[in-house]
């Protein structure tokens, strides 16, 4: 393991080279200082040069680990350095006026003279380290070279169901013990799913769960983990079931009322088990409990799931048998033991991943991949990440061999590991060092936590792991650093965005284990979870509170934090530690915690090297004046939290990019100097002033802009209002404005912005408009490069059809209207030749409308549609067209996944029936099999056969 710790070593190491040599081109560094920094630099060097040697080996004595292990504190010492001297400095070139000149000059004086006494101790470390690498004589021929080097590229591990291999036959059991009875008023039903780490029982469950979800009335899949957090755990569920749900007119504001309690609110264990079996008296309901590991978690989550005659289902996955025998009920039968796969199904597996057809596969290379199988034992996870170690190499024996004896040698070493974990191993030993600290970073998070890619990017950012590229902002390469871990199944992928890239990252629970130990042998993170510190004896660096912490955090004392460089918070914590301990925090990331208070944050302002704050869904309701004094801040989340107003210091914050705040917020004049700003949302139109919402088209680089609208301010002259607003779009529009968000809570008329919307915002390339339209702006039709468009509007026909299609980039659509079309709409074959995604939803409210279909698809229509959610009315679709219909689905060959939502309403349970069949049969003759949901409403208005027969008599 020591070529790891030197690679990750050196991941730290380049950017600390990259920061000395901006030092020592800085005019205003004096002599002696430049002197001492060039004798780091070159120290520095000559060491990641050696280090680069050390990579290359697997073993060295205890001397040479301990020379990195002092290396890697030398280096962040150094680092902690650069950065203090750096920041008086620039607080020096904001002085102005003759007395403020006088005072920088003593400012800088005295920040050379403690630099200077600094990088004398450092110096001095340098030679002692320096001079123990020599008496250790490092040498690249004293170390055993790697036996491999390898460098994958490969898509996600989660795939669609057809590209999973050895899985039908255990769905089709599963789905059997679910369904049966589920007509019938039967008892809750408990499956349970064991088998150890890696043979796909979250993917098994998953396939399980989407087939069938469309028969109940609500759903949800929740991971546990081995320290349950069961607040968490029961409010997540709670929230995924009000997602799923059917909600009626009468219900909504009841429904939209619970949203906000479970996010702003938190409740206790006994209060969340209550509202979750209060909402599900009455309904079937399918839940996924993930990774359960005690008889104790069950008991205690079990008591929220009702025991009713509705034929519910929950489904468990474990590890433990005797945990999955004690979950299933009524019978101890209903447990299914996953089975690894047979020697068919793991070479489709493996070779499918490395080649386009496994027929494709080199005679010469069949032997060899028998050989890598036998290692492997059938393990889905262990398959796909040798075959990522493959996928890129050139397909020879000599490579293949390479790798076999590769897994052979992890497989011997570290017998402590677990089997699949010194295969995984493998996969980070391949990581480039940039990647590796990267990878590294997601330590802080917990267990099976979603990680949002736009956080976690923005992060690595303001923590210095990515270095800047000839032809790249730091956001791009960080993008490419995050696809790249997904490419080589590093991370687990969790949704897709409107440009196609991941929402969200997840790692594999065995994954994760493999980077908390790594993280934690490398001093790159210290983690308090559950009354548990992770063992460190040198200084903490980066500090990860999960669960409640708050006895350990005031024993942590003001020394032990004062070079921590991130803290982060998830959950209920309990008090965090004084902000006045941190010295050099780049990073605060507090989220989902409740206890933090105004209070907690009144000294923010002394952090002055932070470039990164988020207080998501905290109790902050007051951001102190002294934020402004954050001269280095790039991004500032406030959202769910309690703030109403920002003091007017925020303006002064110019290296600002990022500012997100909750609805309802009063920016302060001045906003308009914040010219670094990218994106601004939500930032709420009728609550500010017409100087501010003028002041708003002074952001020359506002790319992200999320506006509320709820009218004018009644305290302000309407006329002046809408002519700041329509000002500040003008000149928004011609510049920058890539994303454009609009929500309103009331209907109101927006025409006079619209309208008169010129120059036409062509750099638009994202549309979310939750304001309803009476017909279609003029200029969307302007829009060249415009990828995701939202829009509701009263009523779509088919001139709004033609005009939509014929835009060039547009891969998602989803139009919302309070009307059914009055004529079917017709897609032809011309256009929407790069649309992935159609959302077509009329008002599920609504009355039912007489002769329409809603949507007709003609044969080459939407060639590359995977995605395809829509509403129709079943008794006048019947009526007209028969039970022939399927609105031209059959003729989406792209197609991988389809909702549809029928409404009811006059319509009788035969009519509802038969649309439901010719769904599912048009779905299964598709080519993808796509996976398919129905949904029904408006059964409360559907008529009986009595009652039709009766119509029909009179």
């Amino acid at each position: 393991m020591v070529g790891v710790t030197a690679s990750a070593l050196l991941g730290m190491m380049n950017p600390l080279l990259g920061r000395l040599g901006s030092l020592l081109e800085r005019e205003d560094v004096n002599l002696q200082v430049h002197r001492q920094v060039i004798f780091l630099r070159d120290e520095l060097s000559s060491m990641s040069n050696t280090l680069k040697m050390v990579s290359e080996s697997e073993e060295a004595s205890t001397q040479v680990k301990d020379w990195m292990h002092q290396l890697r504190e030398l280096s962040y010492d150094v680092e902690d350095c650069i950065e203090v001297f750096m920041h008086h400095h620039g607080r020096v070139a904001t002085c102005e006026g003759f007395i403020q000149k006088i005072i920088s000059k003593v400012i800088t004086l005295k920040a050379h003279y403690h630099i200077g006494i600094q990088i004398n101790e450092l110096k001095e470390r340098v030679m002692e380290v320096s001079d123990r690498r020599k008496r250790y004589r490092i040498d690249p021929s004293t170390l055993l070279p790697k036996s491999v080097a390898i460098d994958p590229r490969l898509p996600a591990l989660f795939e669609e169901a057809d590209r999973l291999v050895g899985i039908d036959n255990q769905m089709d059991k599963l789905v059997q013990w679910l369904t049966d009875g589920i007509s019938l008023h039967t008892p809750r039903k408990v499956v349970s799913i064991v088998g150890f780490g890696g043979l796909g029982k979250t993917t098994l469950a998953n396939q399980v769960f989407q087939k069938v979800r469309s028969q109940f009335d609500c759903t949800a899949f929740v991971s546990v983990t081995r320290s349950p957090n069961l607040k968490k755990i029961l409010n997540d569920t709670l929230l995924q079931f009000l997602k799923s749900g059917p909600i009626t007119a009468d219900q909504n504001q009841d429904t939209a009322r619970v949203h906000e309690d479970l996010y702003l609110k938190t409740f206790e264990y006994p209060q969340m088990v209550q509202m979750t079996r209060d909402y599900l008296q009455n309904k079937r309901y399918l839940v996924i409990i993930d990774d359960l590991w005690s008889k104790q978690a069950w008991k205690e989550i079990q008591c929220a799931f009702p025991q009713n005659n509705n034929a519910s289902k929950i489904i468990t996955t474990t590890r433990v048998e005797d945990v999955a025998k004690y979950c299933s009920f009524p019978h101890k039968e209903y447990v299914y033991p996953m089975m690894p796969l047979d020697c068919d199904d793991s070479k489709s597996l493996f070779l499918k991943r490395i080649f386009s057809n496994k027929d494709d596969c080199p005679r010469e290379l069949n032997e060899l991949t028998d050989d890598i199988l036998r290692k492997c034992h059938g393990l889905p996870l262990v398959i796909v990440n040798i075959a990522s170690l493959l996928a890129t190499k050139p397909n020879s024996k000599r490579e293949w061999e390479r790798v076999r004896n590769s897994l052979g040698c992890a497989l011997e070493q570290d017998p402590e590991m677990e089997q699949v974990k010194r295969i995984l191993f493998l996969s980070y030993c391949d990581l480039p060092n940039y990647l590796k600290i990267c990878f590294l970073d997601l330590s802080i998070f917990p267990e099976d936590h979603v990680i949002g890619r736009l956080c976690l990017i923005r992060k690595w950012i303001a923590e210095g792991f990515i270095a800047e590229q000839q032809g790249q902002n730091l956001e791009d390469t960080a993008e490419n650093y995050f696809s790249e871990l997904i490419n080589r199944n590093m991370i687990e992928p969790v949704g897709t965005d409107y440009s196609g890239k991941p929402r969200a990252c997840r790692v594999h629970d065995i994954m994760f284990d493999l980077i908390i130990s790594l993280s934690v042998k490398e001093n790159f993170v210290t983690i308090m979870s559950d009354h548990k510190l992770t063992p460190s004896t040198n200084k903490i660096r980066r500090l990860s509170l999960q669960g409640n912490c708050a006895e350990q955090s005031i024993r942590l004392g003001a020394h032990s934090l004062y070079q921590v460089r991130s803290f982060t918070a998830f959950g209920d914590v309990g008090r965090v530690p004084s902000l006045l301990n941190f010295h050099i925090l780049r990073v605060l990331d507090i989220q989902n915690c409740p206890s933090l208070e105004d209070r907690d944050i009144e000294n923010i302002g002394r952090l002055s090297h932070l470039r990164y704050i988020s207080l998501y869904n905290s109790n902050i309701g007051k951001i102190p004046s002294q934020i402004g004094k954050l001269q280095h801040l790039q991004t500032l989340d406030l959202r769910a939290t309690r703030i109403k107003e920002l003091p007017a210091t925020i303006a002064q914050l110019h290296q600002l990019v990022r500012l997100c705040v909750p609805n309802g917020v009063v920016l302060p004049n001045g906003i308009g100097d914040m010219t670094a700003l990218e994106e601004l949302s939500m930032f709420d139109a009728s609550k500010n002033s017409p100087e501010v919402v003028q002041e708003l088209g002074n952001l020359n680089k506002l790319k992200v802009l999320g506006i509320k609208w709820c009218g004018y301010n009644a305290i302000n002259d309407e006329g002046s209002f809408k002519k700041s607003l329509v000002s500040s779009f003008h000149n928004l529009g011609e510049r920058n404005l890539h994303s454009l968000r609009i929500d309103t809570t009331e209907r109101c008329s927006v025409d006079f912005l619209f309208d008169s919307l010129c120059p036409h915002p062509c750099q638009m390339r994202k549309s979310s408009n939750r304001l309803i339209f009476a017909r279609l702006p003029k200029w969307i039709s302007c829009l060249s490069v415009l990828t995701n468009l939202v829009m509701f509007i009263e009523e779509v026909d088919c001139r709004d059809v033609d005009v939509l299609k014929d835009l060039p980039a547009l891969r998602c659509l989803q139009i919302f209207t309070t009307e059914y079309p009055k004529e079917s709409l017709t897609i032809s074959p011309n256009g929407f030749q790069c649309l992935e995604d159609f959302h077509f939803r009329p008002s599920m409210y609504l009355k039912k409308k007489k002769g329409m279909m809603s949507l007709i698809f003609e044969a080459g229509a939407m060639p590359r549609l995977n995605r395809l959610w829509f509403r129709f009315v079943v008794h006048d679709t019947l009526s007209i067209y028969g039970a022939d219909f399927d609105f031209g689905i059959s003729l989406l060959s792209s197609l991988k996944c389809l909702w549809v939502s029928i409404n009811c309403r006059g319509a009788m349970v035969w009519e509802v029936d038969v649309a439901k069949a010719i769904i599912r049969n048009t779905a299964a003759l598709l080519p993808n099999r796509p996976r398919h949901e129905i949904h029904t409403f408006g059964e409360e208005d559907m008529i009986e056969d009595e009652e039709q027969d009766s119509r029909a008599a009179e």
